[in-house]
């Protein structure tokens, strides 16, 4: 009799292996979906009203290796620095009294691995300091006399940046697929004409939620035979760091709103993590504000209002604990972070959910569609820490 329960335990588990589910499929797998709506200017299809358009996600599998741990995220920096014969040879940096571009890309790189909680870990591959301005979708490039004058006047050549002459004319395409890298981060001065970011995700129309609103997808003309999502950053170092930062933010909230809100942003009318977390009292007079967005804190009136005395109740402490974020609201004014906007995108950035698991709404790690949406960064690899390393001589500065 033992036996013979044995067989039917045995058999019973080999049942139960045969009936498990599949895994979703990844987002390799799905099927091409074409978009719809009207083509716009930052290269998205956007619908007249999202409201109107039925949409169901894709199927979900969580992947605890893709959604914890520590990831290594390449990126490469490209600054655009011309030299100026015109002005005895100086570079364009020195000119208008820029800031130095490499320390703000160092700031940005520690800034969004603390917030993360070390899951987004960037490796700056390489420095590109370019003697010439970049092209423009039309053709166009500034010579040192054209830009001078055009910057004398204010009066700038209109057209945006080409994403793709950027990646041909510095042979950057074949080197991202060989050496995995994710991510572009552009530096130049006003005038050069490149977005806060951009970003080309493949199949996008199968992955995230169609929108009516054109800034939450930016692919440009991103060059799509790169193969894999990839990021790029436009930065003016002609201004501090704490816009640098601020346009970090504005990407964190189109893949957030994309990701959990299905490509509608409407706070008050919508109850997925993503609404909630920006929910502000300034909309719904008497109500509580969470976190905020980019622009209003959780006590903001108006736009770009990081330095309110205003009190408001906020129960953005608790978006530590996410995905239960109930709890007690409290007062919250400029003193959270410091009166500045530097200290409001930091704090708002270090709100942005991280944690395992996930719930209805996806991955409960926020960074997985930030920076690693394809699901496929390695795992960050510690130095050797067994020995004591120093330079004999100083080392060669980085210019």
């Amino acid at each position: 009799m033992i036996r013979k329960l044995g067989v039917l335990l045995v058999i019973g588990l080999a049942a139960c292996q045969l009936t498990e589910p599949k895994p979703a499929p990844t987002w390799r797998d799905l099927p091409t979906v074409m978009p719809e709506g009207q083509r716009v200017d930052t290269g998205a299809h956007v619908v007249p009203n999202r409201l109107e358009v039925e949409w169901q996600r894709p199927p979900f599998h969580y992947d605890a290796q893709v959604a914890t741990g520590r990831k290594q995220a390449k990126v490469v920096v490209v600054i655009y620095d011309p030299v100026l014969e015109s002005e005895g040879g100086k570079r364009l940096t020195e000119h208008v009294g820029a800031n130095d571009p490499l320390a703000f890309s160092h700031i940005l790189a520690n800034v969004i691995r603390e917030a993360s909680w070390g899951y987004v870990n960037y490796e700056i591959v390489d420095f590109l300091v370019i003697d010439d301005y970049p092209r423009k979708v039309d053709g166009f490039r500034y010579t040192d006399e054209s830009f001078l004058e055009a910057r004398a006047a204010q009066q700038w050549q209109p057209a945006r940046i080409s994403y793709r002459g950027v990646f041909e004319d510095l042979d950057l395409i074949e080197r991202f697929r060989r050496e995995g890298i994710t991510e572009l981060w552009l530096w130049g001065a006003s005038g050069m004409h490149f977005d806060e970011f951009a970003m080309y995700v493949p199949n996008r129309y199968a992955r995230y939620g169609p929108t009516d609103n054109p800034w939450l997808y930016r692919p440009y003309d991103i060059p799509e035979e790169l193969g894999r999502s990839t990021f790029v950053m436009g930065f003016n170092y002609e201004v501090g760091a704490d816009n640098m930062i601020h346009s970090y933010t504005h990407r964190v909230e189109s893949m957030a709103a994309l990701a959990y809100g299905d490509g509608i942003w409407d706070p008050w009318n919508r109850t997925d993590p993503w609404n909630v977390f920006t929910r502000l009292e300034k909309d719904a007079a008497g109500r509580v504000s969470q976190v905020g967005n980019c622009h209003y804190p959780p006590n903001a009136e108006r736009d770009y209002d990081y330095t309110s005395d205003r009190a408001v109740l906020s129960t953005a402490d608790h978006w530590h604990r996410f995905p239960d974020v109930r709890g007690p609201a409290r007062p919250m004014t400029q003193d959270e972070w410091g009166r500045n906007q530097f200290g409001y995108q930091r704090w708002i950035l270090e709100r942005v959910p991280k944690a395992p698991g996930f719930t209805e709404h996806g991955v409960n790690n926020w960074w997985v569609h930030v920076a690693n949406p394809d699901g496929d960064l390695p795992d960050w690899v510690p130095p050797d820490r067994s020995r004591f390393r120093y330079e004999d001589a100083p080392p060669t500065a980085v210019e």
